[in-house]
């Protein structure tokens, strides 16, 4: 039920706005309270920008990085950029110029210069995608590299990542609220690290492979594109950092859990009760719709001269954001089995998603017949949201339950009407229109509040609160 006014008038809350430049947080938060219709729409649409919003998840919690990691880091991205200058000086001076890391070296190079090591770490490793691209090009026009070396890096990489998956594999945890997220962090790290590192015709060196290439028929160097040993060369020089991060993460986490040699001391496994957790999220998931069946049961298909008004706008961005577009897992990205944590997390937000859509569809202020939609119903559900969000995240918040709770939490801060969206597309026949831009944003606080309010229930579950 929408509130009622508060006894704050229109007048008062519109002296001193000067077209929204002047809303203060009292201001906005006290026309989050006022009555729908009861305002100007551009007022309104100003107004949304200034509701409070969630800090980023990331500054809510994320992994220590020392300055010794991101410095690591920052001068394999500074060799790697010097070695391609020099490289491509040989080759073309006039390329060299463009063959650098983008700028991103003196970004992370500040970054750490001013004690910021996550985001010097951060900016070093996509710094490597540009730096290490243009090495790997560079060496294969000078042949001085060949597809053997580049396989020999992989596989050394792929034995690293199996050590730390077969170190942790029994997550000891002494606090789960807290040991869990640095376990998702580090399985995160393994996962990207291991797609960087593969890559095409590298099982034909694999010698311990049934499938192993003889001599005769294994892949020649000559029959790639430089361009595509320079995205190889990339990959494996961003794995490096990502493998050397999931190290790191995992002798700081040994640190606070007590574990010498690989031995839990006063640590307990937390193994078992995953897999019993992802066990049951599987067999509740097996009946999850997809995104067409969910689609077809709002909008008509196939219907000539079908409307298409916020109703169905509104449905449709619901299926898309919560369900898959196939098979229906409920992450968006493959996860290696290795991954056991990164799995059971991606089938807890599957469910909390699944729920959090019919928490969404019953509350939805959206009728069949409307036409427009008033921004005044986005305020109120930016002030629900946030009320909800100061429940259940900022009451209790841990590290563990803010990884878990990123996505619903990021809702919450893309709920920003621009009213400049559709500005000079008016008259366009399918252009992007106002009431587009409102439902659009309303959408994200009431799903960001819907996966709010589920999120605790998974997180219980999952560090064996229930």
């Amino acid at each position: 039920m929408v509130p009622d006014p508060p006894s704050l008038t229109r007048r008062q809350l519109l002296a001193g706005t000067a077209g929204g430049v002047g809303l203060t947080g009292s201001a906005v938060v006290a026309l989050g309270a006022t009555r729908p219709t009861a305002l100007p729409n551009s007022l309104v649409d100003v107004a949304t920008n200034y509701y409070p919003k969630p800090p980023t998840p990331s500054a809510l919690w994320q992994p220590t990085v020392t300055e010794a990691h991101a410095r690591m880091a920052v001068e394999l991205l500074a060799e790697t950029e010097t070695e391609s200058l020099e490289r491509w000086d040989e080759i073309d001076t006039d390329e060299r110029r463009m063959r650098s890391s983008g700028g991103w070296l003196g970004t992370a190079e500040d970054a750490l210069a001013d004690g910021e090591y996550n985001e010097a770490l951060s900016n070093a490793v996509y710094g490597m995608q540009f730096a290490g691209e243009h090495l790997g090009e560079a060496r294969a026009k000078q042949d001085a590299v060949t597809l053997e070396e580049l396989a020999e890096r992989s596989f050394a990489l792929f034995d690293r990542i199996d050590a730390v998956i077969a170190d942790i594999s029994g997550y000891p945890v002494l606090d789960p609220e807290r040991d869990l997220a640095w376990y998702t962090q580090i399985e995160s790290e393994l996962q990207v690290g291991r797609g960087r590192a593969g890559w095409a015709d590298l099982e034909a060196f694999d010698e311990s492979a049934e499938t192993a290439e003889t001599d005769d028929t294994s892949p020649d160097i000559d029959d790639y594109d430089p361009r595509d040993i320079g995205d190889i060369t990339a990959g494996l020089l961003q794995a490096e950092i990502n493998v050397e991060t999931a190290e790191r993460y995992r002798d700081r986490l040994w640190d606070d859990v007590g574990v010498d040699g690989g031995d839990a001391a006063a640590a307990r496994p937390h193994a078992d009760h995953l897999e019993t957790v992802r066990d049951a999220l599987t067999e509740e998931l097996e009946s999850m719709p997809t995104r067409d069946e969910v689609q077809l049961s709002y909008i008509e298909d196939d219907v000539e001269g079908k409307r298409y008004g916020p109703y169905e706008f509104a449905h449709d961005r619901l299926a898309r954001w919560v369900f898959p577009a196939g098979t229906p897992v409920p992450w968006r990205r493959s996860v290696d089995d290795d991954f056991l944590l990164v799995q059971v997390l991606g089938l807890s937000r599957g469910l909390a998603d699944w729920r959090a859509h019919e928490f969404a569809v019953e509350n939805l202020v959206i009728d069949p017949s409307d036409d427009d939609f008033d921004p005044g119903h986005l305020l109120d559900e930016q002030r629900r949201a946030r009320s909800t969000y100061e429940s259940t995240i900022e009451a209790d918040q841990t590290p563990f339950l803010v990884v878990l709770s990123e996505q619903g939490i990021g809702d919450l801060r893309v709920t920003d009407v621009s009213r400049s969206s559709w500005d000079g597309y008016e008259d366009e026949e399918g252009a992007w229109t106002p009431w587009n831009e409102r439902v659009q944003n309303y959408l994200h606080a009431l799903l960001g509040r819907a996966r709010l309010r589920e999120y605790p229930d998974r997180y219980d579950r999952l560090v064996g609160n229930e």
